[in-house]
């Protein structure tokens, strides 16, 4: 049986498919901004200077979110995903690890400029396997209650890196110092 009536209180707004996100739109749309030269279409400017961005009014329309009614399905090799690249970065903290106990391993008792030299690559490897285990647990927690990302770091990584960059250098430096003491 077909309805072609809509129910009281609806309207055919109601029944129309819904859009998603947010949609930005100009409040104001001037020749002027409109014919934009190579700069502005390259950079989002007009003809006008850089300071008229101030200028500009963008209203933002919300528009109504549909919600889902199916459930999110999250595979297995998402969460193995994660686990591989856990087992990476711990990887790397136990080679450094493993090199820093070397070197104090074979340093002599007396020789102060060597359990230093060894010891400087020890908090780094230590830093490494906490922020390894702080993205793994954010990261399983996100995929196990089905979060949405972002999933990505690029902040972690650099400032390990500029931490082991500056552990080499000092261990480069504590070395020309007890050559030249020697």
């Amino acid at each position: 049986q077909v309805v072609e009536s809509l129910p009281p209180g609806a309207t055919a707004q109601d029944f129309e498919p819904r859009m998603l996100g947010v949609a930005v739109k100009k409040k104001d749309s001037s020749y002027r901004d409109q014919k934009s030269g190579l700069f502005g279409k390259l950079f989002g400017m007009s003809n006008g200077s850089a300071g008229d961005n101030g200028k500009k009014e963008k209203e933002a329309a919300t528009k109504a979110i549909k919600p889902r009614k199916a459930p999110i399905k999250v595979e297995p090799k998402v969460f193995f995903a994660n686990e591989r690249t856990f087992l990476a970065w711990m990887h790397i903290s136990i080679i450094l690890a493993g090199a820093s106990i070397a070197i104090l391993a074979f340093s002599e008792y007396e020789n102060m400029g060597k359990q230093i030299y060894g010891l400087v690559m020890l908090p780094v490897a230590i830093a490494f396997i906490v922020y390894a285990m702080y993205q793994y647990t954010r990261r399983a927690y996100m995929i196990r209650n089905k979060l949405p990302g972002p999933y990505e770091d690029t902040v972690g990584p650099t400032v390990l890196g500029i931490m082991l960059m500056i552990s080499i250098t000092a261990q480069f430096a504590i070395k020309l110092m007890s050559m030249r003491n020697a």
